[in-house]
């Protein structure tokens, strides 16, 4: 784990492509950066999704909360930190921090995501939730005590 039980940590500068007409993140980017955190964390512990798939399972995401704390502007360099927010039998929530990474910034979060996935079998008649599986569950920390309670998918 990296700083204060970041399960990982990437920087990055904001690219062009992920700013509006104001140079400022389009509101959607954060989206992206999240997925990119917690999917590359997967692979790391050998969940990497293309295999999650093949082996007939899957994590599709059924809640996202996105809050705004500051502007992020074209080439600003960015520090995204992942953490685990909550967990369930069946769901996991990620917590994904975008903070900016300059030494003359005083380091708080610029915007903040809530991701909650569900740990799904891919059925013919549709996804039906499932376990957390062992591989995941032996790499998360044990769930913060304050963390909110997520509703418990079906």
């Amino acid at each position: 784990m990296g700083e204060d039980g970041a399960l990982l940590i990437h920087r990055f500068r904001v690219p062009m492509g992920d700013t509006d007409a104001a140079q400022i993140i389009y509101f959607g980017s954060p989206m992206r950066w999240a997925e990119r955190l917690f999917t590359d964390w997967l692979a790391t512990i050998g969940m990497p999704t293309s295999e999650v798939l093949r082996a007939g399972f899957g994590l599709p995401a059924v809640h996202a909360e996105l809050s705004y704390h500051r502007p992020l502007r074209l080439d600003e360099r960015v520090r995204g930190e992942l953490r685990l927010h909550h967990r369930s039998a069946r769901s996991v929530t990620w917590r994904c921090e975008f903070f900016p990474d300059d030494a003359d910034d005083d380091g708080g979060v610029a915007v903040e995501v809530l991701i909650t996935q569900v740990y799904v079998r891919i059925d013919p008649a549709g996804p039906v939730a499932a376990p957390l599986p062992g591989q995941l569950l032996a790499h998360l920390p044990a769930p913060p005590a304050a963390a909110k309670t997520a509703k418990e998918p079906r």
